[in-house]
Protein backbone atom coordinates (compact mmCIF):
# COMPACT_ATOMS: atom_id res chain seq x y z
CA UNK A 1 0.00 0.00 0.00
CA UNK A 2 1.31 3.45 -0.92
CA UNK A 3 1.96 5.93 1.86
CA UNK A 4 0.40 9.38 2.07
CA UNK A 5 2.34 12.65 2.25
CA UNK A 6 1.04 16.16 2.86
CA UNK A 7 3.07 19.06 1.44
CA UNK A 8 2.12 22.52 2.70
CA UNK A 9 4.09 25.39 1.20
CA UNK A 10 4.32 29.17 1.27
CA UNK A 11 4.32 30.33 -2.38
CA UNK A 12 5.90 33.72 -1.56
CA UNK A 13 8.67 32.55 0.77
CA UNK A 14 12.16 33.69 -0.19
CA UNK A 15 12.27 34.16 -3.96
CA UNK A 16 9.25 31.89 -4.51
CA UNK A 17 11.50 29.09 -5.75
CA UNK A 18 9.15 26.36 -4.58
CA UNK A 19 6.62 27.32 -7.28
CA UNK A 20 9.14 26.59 -10.03
CA UNK A 21 10.36 23.42 -8.28
CA UNK A 22 7.00 22.07 -7.18
CA UNK A 23 6.69 19.54 -10.01
CA UNK A 24 10.15 18.14 -9.31
CA UNK A 25 9.49 17.92 -5.58
CA UNK A 26 6.19 16.09 -6.08
CA UNK A 27 7.92 13.70 -8.50
CA UNK A 28 10.62 12.93 -5.92
CA UNK A 29 7.98 12.14 -3.29
CA UNK A 30 5.86 10.11 -5.73
CA UNK A 31 8.80 8.01 -6.92
CA UNK A 32 9.59 7.26 -3.28
CA UNK A 33 6.18 5.63 -2.85
CA UNK A 34 4.01 8.48 -1.59
CA UNK A 35 0.64 9.74 -2.79
CA UNK A 36 1.06 13.50 -2.40
CA UNK A 37 -1.50 16.10 -1.32
CA UNK A 38 -0.39 19.69 -1.93
CA UNK A 39 -1.71 22.73 -0.06
CA UNK A 40 -0.40 26.27 -0.81
CA UNK A 41 -1.00 28.66 2.08
CA UNK A 42 -3.10 31.79 1.59
CA UNK A 43 -2.38 33.65 4.82
CA UNK A 44 -0.47 33.41 8.08
CA UNK A 45 -1.78 30.53 10.18
CA UNK A 46 -3.44 28.77 7.25
CA UNK A 47 -0.83 26.01 7.13
CA UNK A 48 -1.00 25.38 10.87
CA UNK A 49 -4.78 25.05 10.80
CA UNK A 50 -4.74 22.76 7.76
CA UNK A 51 -2.07 20.50 9.28
CA UNK A 52 -3.81 20.39 12.66
CA UNK A 53 -7.09 19.35 11.05
CA UNK A 54 -5.80 16.50 8.90
CA UNK A 55 -2.31 15.41 10.06
CA UNK A 56 -3.62 12.05 11.25
CA UNK A 57 -4.58 11.15 7.69
CA UNK A 58 -0.95 11.20 6.52
CA UNK A 59 2.19 9.17 7.10
CA UNK A 60 4.43 12.20 6.58
CA UNK A 61 3.70 15.93 6.85
CA UNK A 62 6.09 18.37 5.17
CA UNK A 63 6.20 22.13 4.86
CA UNK A 64 8.20 24.34 2.54
CA UNK A 65 9.02 27.96 3.30
CA UNK A 66 10.88 30.07 5.81
CA UNK A 67 11.11 29.79 9.58
CA UNK A 68 7.49 31.00 9.84
CA UNK A 69 6.35 27.99 7.82
CA UNK A 70 8.40 25.77 10.09
CA UNK A 71 6.59 27.32 13.05
CA UNK A 72 3.24 26.40 11.50
CA UNK A 73 4.44 22.83 11.01
CA UNK A 74 5.57 22.40 14.61
CA UNK A 75 2.36 23.96 15.97
CA UNK A 76 0.18 22.03 13.53
CA UNK A 77 1.50 18.61 14.54
CA UNK A 78 1.43 19.41 18.26
CA UNK A 79 -1.35 16.95 19.10
CA UNK A 80 -0.47 14.39 16.42
CA UNK A 81 2.00 11.52 16.36
CA UNK A 82 3.31 11.98 12.82
CA UNK A 83 6.70 12.23 11.14
CA UNK A 84 7.53 15.50 9.45
CA UNK A 85 9.92 17.15 7.03
CA UNK A 86 10.96 20.70 6.20
CA UNK A 87 12.19 22.20 2.92
CA UNK A 88 13.78 25.61 3.61
CA UNK A 89 13.18 28.43 1.12
CA UNK A 90 13.32 31.48 3.39
CA UNK A 91 16.05 34.10 3.66
CA UNK A 92 17.82 33.24 6.93
CA UNK A 93 16.57 29.78 7.95
CA UNK A 94 18.20 29.39 11.35
CA UNK A 95 16.53 26.03 11.86
CA UNK A 96 17.82 24.67 8.55
CA UNK A 97 21.31 25.83 9.45
CA UNK A 98 21.10 24.17 12.86
CA UNK A 99 19.84 20.89 11.39
CA UNK A 100 22.24 21.08 8.42
CA UNK A 101 19.35 20.67 6.00
CA UNK A 102 20.12 20.97 2.28
CA UNK A 103 19.50 24.50 1.01
CA UNK A 104 18.53 23.43 -2.52
CA UNK A 105 14.86 22.49 -2.79
CA UNK A 106 15.26 19.18 -4.70
CA UNK A 107 18.08 18.07 -2.39
CA UNK A 108 15.96 18.76 0.67
CA UNK A 109 13.09 16.73 -0.82
CA UNK A 110 15.43 13.81 -1.57
CA UNK A 111 16.73 13.93 2.00
CA UNK A 112 13.19 13.72 3.38
CA UNK A 113 12.43 10.45 1.54
CA UNK A 114 15.68 8.82 2.72
CA UNK A 115 13.70 7.83 5.81
CA UNK A 116 16.26 9.18 8.27
CA UNK A 117 14.51 10.93 11.16
CA UNK A 118 15.73 12.67 14.29
CA UNK A 119 13.81 13.35 17.48
CA UNK A 120 14.32 16.94 18.61
CA UNK A 121 12.86 19.16 21.29
CA UNK A 122 10.43 22.04 20.91
CA UNK A 123 9.55 24.83 23.30
CA UNK A 124 6.34 26.25 24.69
CA UNK A 125 5.42 29.67 26.02
CA UNK A 126 2.09 29.77 27.87
CA UNK A 127 1.11 26.59 26.06
CA UNK A 128 1.95 27.94 22.58
CA UNK A 129 4.60 25.86 20.84
CA UNK A 130 7.63 27.24 19.02
CA UNK A 131 10.18 25.42 16.91
CA UNK A 132 13.47 27.04 17.77
CA UNK A 133 13.25 30.52 19.33
CA UNK A 134 11.07 32.85 21.37
CA UNK A 135 12.36 36.36 22.01
CA UNK A 136 11.35 39.83 23.16
CA UNK A 137 12.94 43.27 23.12
CA UNK A 138 15.38 45.09 20.86
CA UNK A 139 15.32 44.09 17.20
CA UNK A 140 12.98 41.12 17.75
CA UNK A 141 10.16 42.68 15.71
CA UNK A 142 12.57 43.25 12.81
CA UNK A 143 12.02 39.74 11.48
CA UNK A 144 8.29 40.19 11.06
CA UNK A 145 8.26 43.94 10.20
CA UNK A 146 10.86 43.75 7.43
CA UNK A 147 9.12 43.50 4.06
CA UNK A 148 9.20 40.18 2.19
CA UNK A 149 10.52 42.06 -0.86
CA UNK A 150 13.48 43.39 1.10
CA UNK A 151 14.13 39.99 2.66
CA UNK A 152 14.13 38.34 -0.77
CA UNK A 153 16.54 40.88 -2.22
CA UNK A 154 19.02 41.09 0.63
CA UNK A 155 18.60 37.94 2.65
CA UNK A 156 19.88 38.15 6.23
CA UNK A 157 21.45 41.55 5.48
CA UNK A 158 17.90 42.96 5.48
CA UNK A 159 17.67 42.30 9.22
CA UNK A 160 21.04 43.92 9.76
CA UNK A 161 20.06 47.07 7.83
CA UNK A 162 16.79 47.38 9.68
CA UNK A 163 18.51 46.80 13.01
CA UNK A 164 21.09 49.54 12.40
CA UNK A 165 18.31 52.10 11.96
CA UNK A 166 17.18 51.33 15.48
CA UNK A 167 20.54 51.24 17.22
CA UNK A 168 19.77 54.20 19.45
CA UNK A 169 20.06 54.44 23.25
CA UNK A 170 16.44 55.55 23.47
CA UNK A 171 15.36 52.42 21.63
CA UNK A 172 17.02 50.18 24.22
CA UNK A 173 15.28 52.06 27.02
CA UNK A 174 11.92 51.93 25.24
CA UNK A 175 12.25 48.16 24.80
CA UNK A 176 13.40 47.61 28.37
CA UNK A 177 11.29 45.86 30.98
CA UNK A 178 11.72 45.04 34.64
CA UNK A 179 11.67 41.27 34.96
CA UNK A 180 11.47 38.68 37.69
CA UNK A 181 12.86 35.44 36.27
CA UNK A 182 12.30 32.26 38.29
CA UNK A 183 14.22 29.09 37.45
CA UNK A 184 13.89 26.16 39.87
CA UNK A 185 14.86 27.61 43.28
CA UNK A 186 16.59 30.75 41.94
CA UNK A 187 15.09 34.14 41.10
CA UNK A 188 16.76 36.87 39.04
CA UNK A 189 15.42 40.43 39.01
CA UNK A 190 16.43 43.46 36.94
CA UNK A 191 15.92 45.57 33.82
CA UNK A 192 16.45 43.78 30.51
CA UNK A 193 16.33 45.01 26.90
CA UNK A 194 16.34 41.59 25.25
CA UNK A 195 15.52 38.03 26.20
CA UNK A 196 15.28 34.74 24.38
CA UNK A 197 14.53 31.08 24.87
CA UNK A 198 16.16 28.95 22.20
CA UNK A 199 16.51 25.43 20.94
CA UNK A 200 18.84 26.26 18.08
CA UNK A 201 22.47 26.50 16.97
CA UNK A 202 21.94 29.72 14.99
CA UNK A 203 20.13 33.01 15.69
CA UNK A 204 19.68 35.50 12.86
CA UNK A 205 22.32 33.68 10.84
CA UNK A 206 24.87 33.99 13.67
CA UNK A 207 26.17 31.68 16.42
CA UNK A 208 27.03 34.54 18.80
CA UNK A 209 23.81 34.25 20.79
CA UNK A 210 24.09 30.46 21.08
CA UNK A 211 25.81 29.03 24.18
CA UNK A 212 28.73 26.65 23.83
CA UNK A 213 27.54 23.07 23.82
CA UNK A 214 23.97 23.88 22.80
CA UNK A 215 21.94 20.93 21.57
CA UNK A 216 18.52 20.52 19.97
CA UNK A 217 17.68 17.25 21.71
CA UNK A 218 19.03 17.55 25.26
CA UNK A 219 15.67 18.27 26.93
CA UNK A 220 16.71 21.81 27.84
CA UNK A 221 16.00 25.29 26.51
CA UNK A 222 18.83 27.83 26.32
CA UNK A 223 17.95 31.20 27.86
CA UNK A 224 19.72 34.53 27.40
CA UNK A 225 18.75 37.92 28.84
CA UNK A 226 20.61 41.16 28.03
CA UNK A 227 20.65 43.76 30.79
CA UNK A 228 19.54 47.25 29.83
CA UNK A 229 22.61 49.42 29.08
CA UNK A 230 22.99 52.41 31.41
CA UNK A 231 25.93 54.13 29.68
CA UNK A 232 27.50 54.48 26.24
CA UNK A 233 30.27 52.13 27.31
CA UNK A 234 27.70 49.44 28.01
CA UNK A 235 26.90 49.06 24.29
CA UNK A 236 30.39 47.89 23.44
CA UNK A 237 30.35 45.71 26.52
CA UNK A 238 27.16 43.99 25.39
CA UNK A 239 28.64 43.22 21.98
CA UNK A 240 31.69 41.68 23.62
CA UNK A 241 29.50 39.83 26.09
CA UNK A 242 27.88 37.84 23.27
CA UNK A 243 31.12 35.91 22.89
CA UNK A 244 31.90 35.78 26.60
CA UNK A 245 29.55 33.55 28.58
CA UNK A 246 30.91 34.82 31.90
CA UNK A 247 30.13 38.50 31.25
CA UNK A 248 27.83 40.04 33.87
CA UNK A 249 25.95 42.12 31.28
CA UNK A 250 24.23 39.01 29.98
CA UNK A 251 22.37 36.38 31.99
CA UNK A 252 22.55 32.87 30.50
CA UNK A 253 21.36 29.50 31.71
CA UNK A 254 19.72 26.24 30.60
CA UNK A 255 16.56 24.82 32.06
CA UNK A 256 13.53 22.62 31.40
CA UNK A 257 11.19 25.40 32.45
CA UNK A 258 11.20 28.97 33.78
CA UNK A 259 8.67 31.67 34.63
CA UNK A 260 8.99 35.34 33.71
CA UNK A 261 7.01 38.17 35.28
CA UNK A 262 7.20 41.61 33.67
CA UNK A 263 6.08 45.09 34.73
CA UNK A 264 4.70 45.66 31.21
CA UNK A 265 3.25 43.39 28.50
CA UNK A 266 6.08 41.96 26.38
CA UNK A 267 5.66 41.32 22.66
CA UNK A 268 7.14 37.91 21.89
CA UNK A 269 8.56 36.82 18.55
CA UNK A 270 8.08 33.09 17.93
CA UNK A 271 10.20 31.69 15.10
CA UNK A 272 10.21 35.04 13.29
CA UNK A 273 6.50 35.80 13.64
CA UNK A 274 4.53 37.80 16.21
CA UNK A 275 3.59 35.37 18.97
CA UNK A 276 1.53 37.38 21.43
CA UNK A 277 1.92 39.89 24.25
CA UNK A 278 2.27 38.70 27.86
CA UNK A 279 3.06 40.07 31.30
CA UNK A 280 3.48 36.49 32.54
CA UNK A 281 5.37 33.97 30.44
CA UNK A 282 5.81 30.36 31.50
CA UNK A 283 8.31 28.38 29.42
CA UNK A 284 8.75 24.63 29.18
CA UNK A 285 10.59 22.24 26.92
CA UNK A 286 8.76 19.53 24.97
CA UNK A 287 11.43 16.86 24.98
CA UNK A 288 11.78 14.76 21.81
CA UNK A 289 8.33 15.93 20.68
CA UNK A 290 9.24 16.39 17.00
CA UNK A 291 10.25 13.53 14.68
CA UNK A 292 11.74 15.32 11.70
CA UNK A 293 13.68 14.26 8.60
CA UNK A 294 17.39 15.03 8.92
CA UNK A 295 20.60 14.28 7.01
CA UNK A 296 22.22 10.98 7.89
CA UNK A 297 25.42 11.14 9.92
CA UNK A 298 27.38 9.91 6.91
CA UNK A 299 26.43 12.96 4.84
Amino acid sequence: MRKKLLLVYNPVSGSGGIVASLGEVVSIFTEAGYDVTVHPTSEQGDGMRFISNCADSFDLVCTCGGDGMLHELICGIKDHDVKCGFIPTGTVNDFATSMQLPKKIPDAAKMIVEDNFRQIDAGEINGVRFAYIAAFGVFTEVSYSTSHTLKSALGSFAYFLEGLKRFDPKYFIEKSAHLEITCEDQTYEGDFSFGMAGNTLSVGGSKLAVPIGASMDDGLLDFMFVKTPTSIADYDGIRKALSDENNDKILRFRAEKISIRSDIPLDWDLDGEFGGSYEKADFSVCKHSVMIAAPSEEQ
